[in-house]
């Protein structure tokens, strides 16, 4: 179980097997600056605010510019690369910085998940 055991190993870790979780990023614009993603999506107004902005102005889009670690995360978020082959290569590319790595990575995907930037697709991981 070597590195699978170590990226699994936050001792609290529960839930689906994440060889069976598969993140997919959503249909939102994005662009590539000097090796660092940035996500451009259109802003939720509320209805106060879309008053506000009609009478003020400013911009409808939010440009959301990754870290080194969210890049890693959206350009793997393909749909052919389970949770876990993401947290093995965030810890070889990354180590202590993404350690605990299903905290650290889980957090931000579940970020990702909440803003409605990303899926989850679940597969058996058997196969089956």
């Amino acid at each position: 179980m070597g590195d699978e055991g170590k990226a699994l190993d936050s001792g609290k870790r529960r839930g689906p097997d994440p060889r069976g979780i598969y993140p997919i990023r959503q249909n939102v614009r994005w662009v590539e600056r000097k090796g660092i993603i940035v996500l451009i999506y259109p802003k939720d107004f509320s209805a106060l605010e879309r008053r506000l902005h009609s009478l003020l102005g400013g911009p409808t889009e939010i440009r959301r510019p990754l870290d080194d670690v969210g890049t890693m995360l959206w350009r793997l978020s393909d749909g052919d690369h389970d949770l876990l082959s993401i947290y093995l290569a965030e810890q070889k590319s990354f180590g202590e910085r993404v350690e605990p790595v299903d905290k650290v990575v889980g957090g931000l995907l579940e970020t990702m998940l909440k803003l409605g930037l990303m899926r989850l697709e679940y597969r058996d991981p058997n196969g089956k």
